[in-house]
């Protein structure tokens, strides 16, 4: 076989034994690990912004229109090279690999920022470490969701992103809640830390590599060791004498060792990848990091001392995003993704204006709860979406390349939200408020609502091919 070469169609054997299995503590244990990892690495994701209100700004280091670039080069270059490279990387040689290598580059390459305030030096080491943020987005959905079968598959990776979504708040906040700004540095040396002696020793000895991308890469032997250990243990914990018999009919996939990219840009594949990145990148530039990168400078704004600031983002993460993520898996596949994020995107708009007008230290709880309830709904679901829209062979490229390339709205979003903040400081900052609502919340999701395909309850192999 050449090195683009992709054989014809076999009986996805592997893939049809995964659906029928009985949803058992095997399939929630690998799905919450893998959302565990999520919420331990994309904690990293908001540190240059919730540092600069407390410690660069007030110190002068560099003022707010350098902070936006910094906001632009890393949590949007850096992530943009590091989810499609890592993409590959996991395409090519596994899901396990690209895990640990995530892992690896947030663990060995953001120490180096809590030990300067050199602008240059923090752009460049907030920029490499990003790589690996990138990374675990890219993969960890891609992995859960090749592990459930379609009747359980919207319950399961929800429920389990209620985990990403507590880590995320837990270690994304609590830490600055009570070392920032006068020892901010031991927040970063807790991330490295965190990301070197949990995610790398777990995933190689608690986590198997997902049976359908060897299957998919023609390593039909290793799939079968991981399924029939799969198959022993579901049989084991459901209590059940047998397990049903899997329909093959439903199931094929090209056997290939190569991940063939260009598939990505032609045909129904190309479709989806032009309407993905453009909701992608519209979303990044406003609710998610034009909102994200900007909510502990507006809540400062409002009055709020760090304190309040990080408490509120606390609350508003384990307990909205919470919340938010086990309504949307009570939900579960009952409703069209694409349906879900439509809603969850008008609740972000109308919560916003209503934020805009009440910022009381109260009603900023209430209203911050609400939409980091919303936001992070639409986000998952977003991400779910993303990796069920591609077969296995392309399936972590593809989210790499749109959720991805879909980092360039984390590029100009700040830049462009930075300007507004500051230019319409004075009437509330409303020129900020309405681009997050309208540019980056209402056209993305009106699009996905209105051109995106359907998934419900669909077997995988049937909906991304």
């Amino acid at each position: 076989m050449t090195a683009t070469s992709v054989e014809p169609l076999t009986t996805a054997r592997i893939a049809a034994r995964i659906d029928r299995l009985p949803l058992t503590w095997t399939q929630w244990r690998l799905a919450l690990l893998t959302q565990f990892f999520w919420g331990l690495i994309v904690s990293v994701d908001g540190t240059p912004a919730k540092l600069y209100p407390f410690v660069w700004g007030p110190q002068h280091d560099f003022g707010p229109a350098a902070f936006s670039v910094l906001l632009a080069v890393g949590n949007g270059a850096g992530l943009i090279i590091g989810e499609y490279l890592v993409s590959l990387v996991s395409d090519r040689f596994g899901r396990r690999t690209a895990m640990i290598t995530s892992a690896l580059i947030v663990a060995l390459l953001l120490w180096p920022t809590a030990l300067t305030h050199n602008y240059d030096l923090l752009m460049l080491f907030f920029f490499l470490s990003s790589f690996g943020i990138g990374g675990m987005i890219s993969t960890s959905v891609v992995y859960m969701g090749e592990l459930v079968s379609p009747r359980q598959r919207g319950r399961v990776m929800l429920a389990s992103q209620i985990v990403a979504v507590v880590i995320f708040g837990l270690l994304g906040n609590l830490p600055n809640l009570f070392w920032v700004p006068a020892h901010y540095q031991w927040v970063i040396y807790l991330y490295c830390v965190l990301a070197f002696i949990i995610i790398v020793p777990v995933t190689l000895w608690a986590m198997p590599e997902s049976p359908r991308w060897l299957e998919a890469h023609g390593r039909h032997a290793q799939a079968e060791q991981v399924m029939e250990r799969l198959e022993r243990e579901c049989l084991r914990r459901s209590r059940q004498t047998s397990l049903l018999e899997p329909d093959y009919s439903r199931y094929s996939v090209p056997v290939t060792e190569y991940v063939p990219v260009k598939e990505l840009l032609g045909g129904q594949y190309g479709r989806r990848t032009i309407l993905l990145l453009i909701v992608w990148i519209l979303f990044y530039s406003g609710i998610f990091y034009g909102f994200g990168g900007y909510e502990p400078s507006i809540l400062h704004a409002f009055h709020l001392n760090s304190s309040l600031t990080f408490a509120v983002i606390l609350v508003s993460t384990m307990f909205g995003g919470g919340v938010g993520l086990a309504f949307s898996s009570w939900i579960g596949e009952r409703v069209e993704r694409r349906k879900t994020i439509f809603v969850s995107a008008l609740v972000n708009i109308v919560g916003l204006w209503l934020f805009f007008f009440f910022h009381s230290i109260v009603l900023s709880f209430v209203l911050v709860t609400i939409l980091w309830g919303a936001a992070q709904v639409l986000l998952f679901n977003l991400y779910n979406y993303s990796a069920a829209s591609y077969p296995t062979r392309l399936r972590t490229t593809g989210v790499g390349m749109t959720d991805g390339l879909g980092h360039l709205g984390a590029i100009f979003g700040p830049i462009i939200v930075g300007a507004l903040y500051v230019a319409t400081a004075h009437v509330g900052f409303a020129g900020w408020f309405a681009y997050i609502t309208i540019v980056g919340c209402l056209i993305p999701a009106s699009l996905l609502v209105t051109y995106g395909i359907n998934q419900r309850r669909a077997v995988l192999e049937q909906i991304s091919t």
